[in-house]
């Protein structure tokens, strides 16, 4: 196994390490992020509610992820609307994600998200959702929460209120002073869809390219929906190395140190919420000819530009897309793509990714340090690496299968939207693709 010095949340210290103006090593970053004592309080009401319970869960796993502990603040324990694995409470599941769980705010706390209404003084940022519209509201707006049934609304949330803790530790904003709200359903418009529907459908088969960030953000959510017996194809032909443990919802330190191949833990968390899955542990160059039985619909979350524009020329009826930026900056800006069989999907990138330079973040004070102190052992592979944040994965997880619930009800979906987590108020999109011609079929459901 990998002994790499700093490898374990290498890909979100280098958030701060990468960064152009930084002098911070990687025992820096760390100690920047372990210095964050993250709290979050649920009231009574919210507790029990799929949106509660979606942005508690969603909070406190990235948290631990990002920051190394977390702690849930809650009354009476009540039962989960959705069951994952051995929980069958909601304080149950909030240790399972390694929380620790209070009655009251820990004297030593220093960001505490509100989830409801929370009159503590030490509130940072307050989680807020209305149905369809999420986000975060500064400690001083009482705005009620609305309709709580949706639970997408409430990983939205939950994953916004801790960028907002990260980006205060990271120096990135001093202060909570605006409401920062998004329609899933409708993210390019800031009042969001008029008439969502109200029953939705799930499409029965889907095959998902790429299980670790940003697909494990995609299964997350669908694990949330109140569904079962879809089926899954899983691909993705990588084990789990230490670093995916930071990065990835689903993944724990087990899935590593026994090797797992990352399909395994995707069919691990599907298979709990009641999903049929396949396994498929090889690369797809876009060259697998399609049967009868197989999805039609693809979502995909990989890396690298050219490979994901190889396999949305497949044979797939629709593939869906998310992509991220790699570096100390755009790490949180995301691109959703709906790519229908019959667009081009050289047409929905706008120039070739410029290939990253590693010569360059080698020279980073950060690499110039862990050379001299371990040698070359693993620098170039922390050099090359992506910066990927776990509350990222899970907010444009939301998004994404916003949008699949958009295209599976017959309303128009973009070629490609944009949203940044800094200003998700001011997402923008291109052009609507044409309704499809056909049901998609599915499992049937309300959040209701």
């Amino acid at each position: 196994m990998n002994q790499i010095p700093h490898l374990g949340r290498s890909r979100i210290v280098k958030a701060i390490t990468d960064a152009n103006d930084s002098d911070k090593g990687f025992e820096q970053g760390t100690a920047i992020l372990d210095a964050v004592h993250f709290a979050a309080i649920i009231d009574a009401e919210q507790a029990a509610t799929p949106a509660g319970q979606a942005a508690v869960l969603t909070a406190v796993v990235t948290a631990v992820k990002c920051f190394g502990s977390a702690t849930l603040v809650c009354g009476d324990d009540v039962a989960l609307t959705r069951r994952f694995r051995l929980d069958r409470t909601l304080v149950e599941a909030a240790r399972l994600h390694g929380a620790e769980i209070a009655q009251s705010i820990p004297k030593d706390a220093t960001h505490v998200v509100a989830i409801g209404q929370a009159d503590a003084e030490e509130v940072f940022v307050r989680c807020w959702w209305n149905g369809w519209m999420s986000g975060v509201l500064p400690a001083f707006d009482d705005e009620p929460i609305g309709n709580s049934d949706n639970p997408l609304a409430g990983i939205f949330a939950g994953a916004l209120a801790v960028r907002e803790v990260f980006a205060k530790a990271l120096g990135r904003r001093r202060s909570i002073a605006r409401r920062a709200t998004i329609s899933l359903w409708n993210p390019w418009r800031l009042n969001g869809d008029q008439n969502p529907p109200t029953t939705l459908s799930l499409p029965d088969k889907l095959w998902f390219v790429g299980l670790g960030h940003l697909g494990q953000g995609f299964l997350w959510s669908l694990g949330f929906l109140p569904v079962a017996g879809c089926h899954a194809v899983l691909q993705d032909d990588q084990l789990v190395g230490k670093e995916n443990v930071a990065t990835g919802l689903l993944t724990s330190s087990l899935d590593f140190e026994t090797e797992n191949h990352k399909t395994r833990v995707a069919a691990r968390w599907l298979e709990a919420a009641g999903w049929k899955t396949s396994i498929l542990e090889r690369r797809n160059f876009g060259d697998l000819r399609l049967t009868s039985e197989d999805p039609v619909i693809m979502l995909m979350g990989l890396d690298e530009p050219a490979a994901r524009i190889a396999i949305a020329k497949g044979c797939h009826d629709f593939v869906l897309d998310a992509g991220v930026g790699y570096g100390a900056i755009d790490f949180e800006i995301a691109q959703i793509r709906v790519i229908p069989r019959g667009v081009d999907p050289e047409t929905l990138w706008s120039r070739p990714a410029a290939p990253k330079n590693v010569d360059a973040v080698l020279d980073k004070p950060a690499y110039r340090e862990h050379a001299r102190k371990h040698g070359n052992c693993g620098t170039y592979s922390l050099a090359e690496a992506s910066v990927a944040v776990p509350f990222v994965g899970a907010a444009i997880g939301a998004l994404t299968i916003a949008q699949l619930l958009r295209l599976a009800a017959l309303r128009p979906t973009n070629q490609i939207s944009q949203v940044e987590l800094g200003t998700v108020e001011a997402a923008s999109a291109g052009v609507f693709n044409p309704v499809p011609g056909r049901g998609l079929g599915g499992f049937e459901f309300s959040f209701a």
